[in-house]
């Protein structure tokens, strides 16, 4: 060999002739790709063309559900646990270095900037799930107790002179709308009416509200109306008369206060109506087969925005006020806004800026975490405000984004999913696969960041999302179609996406798991009812095993007479049939179970009836219950979400991977 290639000096590479220089232009290639493949080796699991995620990396991916403009437009606050503990934080609208407001252990919700700029009020939810109204100054300096009462305070709105601070309170089935003066801390009830989506006018005279006091037994859940009721008192007036079996959300006042936008699903889908408050009225604005939620009128009046939910992703869109042509606003593929209310996912919102030239919204997709972006109606470049996304996580192209599949269910109804897949070579017999149900009963699974989706994926298991009927995005008829069905009919709508799968060669349903959250974790356990053998794993996040004490819980009874129908007196059958406690005997599948211990929606209780039998019956099982958290995933602390990740991925990894994991939650055995 010559020392002057490989050896302490270089001889001179004029000295070659041509074929050498050929030669070591190849050799110098394939060096570089040999050395490029060790690099991306870095990148890369023997197991094919992955990197596995790490809980404690995808825990601190929190991100950015709710926020709330200064009405200077110089500043945004927002909720975020980037520091461990969910906060209130202020950042510079144009991007820069955030500052936190708050310092408690209370989970914070509902962030409202008052409109002369000096508080910003928000919901900290306590220790039971019931939330408190509290205030702190624009410099964090000052923080209050608006409310201190075992009943539950939510849906803060300010008045336009940022004096009194309206908002509702429910003590058990009992709810009012209340206004707060500021500076006397002094309470007076306005309506006694169940209410959400207050907004005060802009002239201060009026707050419009959502109710659904027309039909008090309303099983189906397809009917909601928009209210009005004078700041000074009186009787609420209905806005929507005639429309008992449609659901009317998300008002949003006109700057002169006549005028009102809102959702409808009259037409079949979620459409954008104008009402005039005065005359009654109402136009439609613009009509697509596709569901269009959220309008929001611009403070100067001259456009509104609204966000268009179609097949699995969501856009902000304006159109003038007047109606004309339809501009899209964001301008990347996922979910940019989303529901900003608890019972649906995946959440996210959006807002005017103070001078109706920009809007702020929640972005996410597969690849990043939810994070507030602006941009500008000028069509001049969209910014990035806030960063939640660890550094060594930005390389968007370390993720999975899904595939859709569309299929035909059992009675032939249309039925899409995502599809995600690990990245490498597909085993012989199909990867390991996890069927994940949606989280919310009128959510639906998106293109959206999901830490548990792109760990496990990153893992090497197939990730079956489907929305199966019930799911939003389809219409109103789509989503009424789990009406009384539910644990039966959407169970068998997965069934059959997971046999297509199967057919295809994708999965191996030797090594099949199922997780959900919420509604998804009633619908994993219903999964297991109906097919005691399909899975060899399951994981349950706060979901119902026992639909009859959940009939009785106050944010549930409409939740079961909906999803289950009746009651558990009036439909015995129906509650008995979906209930996994009934049939521990029968069960086969390892199950863990992770709840919050301040969810009022799915409490220990439901846990403890659980665990007796298995315990008696010798099943095996373990759980872990998390001190002050409440409500979904997306809000939970970093060490919380960390701690669900290990032990959801030591479950899949024993059971479907057959690999050596010893899982010690909170059982002690």
């Amino acid at each position: 060999m010559s020392a002057g290639f490989f050896g302490g000096h270089r001889a001179p590479l004029q000295r070659y002739n041509a074929p050498m220089r050929v030669y070591v232009s190849r050799l110098s290639v394939v060096a570089g790709i040999f050395i490029l493949s060790i690099g991306v080796g870095m990148l890369v699991t023997q197991e094919g063309g992955r990197v596995p995620l790490l809980p404690d990396q995808v825990a601190l991916t929190a991100g950015v559900y709710e926020f709330s403009w200064a009405p200077d437009g110089k500043s945004i606050t927002y909720i975020s646990s980037q520091n461990g503990n969910s906060e209130v934080w202020v950042v510079p609208a144009a991007g820069g270095t955030p500052t936190r407001l708050t310092s408690t252990t209370a989970a914070k919700k509902q962030p409202r900037w008052s409109k002369d700029g000096k508080w910003i009020a928000y919901v900290a939810v306590q220790p039971g799930g019931a939330g408190d109204i509290q205030l702190v100054s624009s410099d964090g300096e000052m923080r209050t107790n608006l409310t201190e009462t075992p009943a539950d305070d939510r849906n803060p709105t300010w008045s336009p002179d940022g004096r009194q601070l309206a908002f509702t309170e429910t003590a058990g089935k009992r709810t009012r709308i209340v206004i707060a003066d500021i500076e006397s801390q002094s309470i007076v009830t306005l309506a006694e009416i169940p209410a959400s989506d207050l907004q005060w006018s802009p002239d201060g005279k009026t707050i419009v509200f959502v109710s659904d006091p027309l039909l008090p037994n309303d099983d189906r859940r397809d009917n909601e109306d928009i209210f009005v009721v004078p700041v000074g008192g009186g009787t609420p007036r209905l806005l929507t008369p005639g429309t008992p079996r449609f659901r009317e959300t998300g008002p949003s006042w006109s700057p002169d206060s006549r005028q009102i936008v809102f959702s409808s699903d009259s037409p079949g889908y979620s459409s954008i109506f104008v009402l005039d408050t005065q005359t009654g009225g109402k136009r439609s604005l613009y009509p697509v087969m596709a569901d269009l939620i959220a309008p929001k009128w611009s403070p100067d009046g001259s456009n509104i925005a609204f966000i268009r939910n179609e097949d699995s992703q969501f856009n902000i869109w304006t159109i003038p006020a007047p109606g004309g042509r339809a501009v899209r606003v964001s301008e990347r593929d996922g979910v940019n806004g989303g529901f900003d209310a608890l019972d649906a996912t995946p959440r996210g919102m959006y807002q005017w800026s103070p001078d109706g030239k920009k809007i702020a919204f929640t972005h996410s997709d597969p690849g990043r975490t939810s994070d507030i972006w602006v941009a500008s109606l000028d069509a001049t470049r969209t910014i990035q405000v806030t960063n939640s996304m660890p550094v060594d996580l930005r390389r968007e192209s370390r993720f999975v984004w899904p595939d859709i599949t569309t299929y035909r269910s059992f009675d032939g109804t249309e039925i899409r999913g995502l599809v995600y897949k690990p990245r490498g070579v597909k085993p012989k017999a199909g990867h390991p696969a996890l069927l994940m149900f949606r989280d919310t009963i009128d959510g639906q699974n998106a293109v959206s960041w999901d830490p548990f989706i792109q760990t496990l994926a990153s893992d090497g298991y197939v990730v079956f999302a489907p929305n199966v009927r019930g799911s939003s995005g389809r219409g109103k008829d789509f989503r009424q179609l789990v009406f009384e069905h539910g644990g039966d009919h959407d169970v068998r709508d997965a069934f059959i996406g997971l046999d297509k799968l199967s057919s295809e060669g994708l999965i191996d349903t030797q090594r099949l798991g199922v997780f959900g959250a919420g509604t998804g974790g009633f619908l994993t356990t219903a999964a297991l009812i109906k097919d005691e053998a399909r899975f060899k794993a399951a994981v349950c996040l706060y979901g119902i095993v026992d639909a009859v004490t959940a009939a009785s819980y106050p944010k549930m009874d409409l939740w079961s007479r909906y999803m289950i129908g009746s009651t558990p007196i009036g439909n015995p059958l129906a509650f008995y049939e979906r209930s996994l406690v009934n049939f521990v005997d029968k069960l086969r599948t390892p199950i863990i179970f992770l709840y919050a211990a301040d969810d009022i929606s799915a409490p220990f209780q439901q846990l403890q009836q659980f665990a007796v039998q298995a315990e008696v019956k010798g099943k095996w099982f373990d759980y872990r219950i998390f001190d002050n958290e409440s409500d979904g995933w997306q809000s939970w602390r970093p060490n919380t979400v960390r701690l669900a990740m290990e032990g959801i991925d030591a479950l899949f990894e024993k059971y479907l991977l057959g690999r050596d994991r010893d899982i010690r939650l909170s059982r002690i055995r």
